[in-house]
């Protein structure tokens, strides 16, 4: 059984290639998907959500990758804060089957066409004001 108690050792900024030597340390072979979903859950019931995206943006390139791991990559970045990118992801879970994220992407969708929509304004109102 793998030790992955040491969730201080696995950095954000970490590359790809050190992500993999990561889990290649941690496990004493070349990690599966499953391993990596496994760690990625963990860092996002954590809270640590830019440590779940990286693991999630790995796993997700892997052979029996599964899109519940897209899934959970959309709500890494939508908590934090990267709503475009939460969208992509989720629109990618509906296209290829996740139909549960239909809801999420419609209302995505309108919280940033409203943002978009006051921002034009604040833009125009400025334009017109001066």
């Amino acid at each position: 059984m793998a030790d992955f108690t040491d969730y201080e050792s696995f950095k954000p900024s970490m590359q790809r290639d050190e992500v993999m030597d990561w889990f290649q340390r941690k496990l004493n072979r070349a990690p599966e998907a499953a391993d990596i979903y496994k760690v990625a859950k963990e860092f996002y019931q954590l809270g640590a959500y830019s440590r779940a995206l990286l693991c999630l943006q790995q796993y997700i390139t892997m052979p029996n990758s599964t899109l519940p791991g897209r899934h959970l990559l959309g709500y890494c970045h939508l908590n934090l804060g990267e709503v475009e990118k939460a969208l992509q992801q989720f629109k990618k879970c509906v296209k290829d089957g996740y139909f549960e994220d239909w809801q999420l992407v419609v209302e995505l969708t309108i919280e940033m066409e409203d943002k978009r929509r006051m921002e034009d304004e604040r833009v125009f109102g400025a334009v017109l004001v001066e």
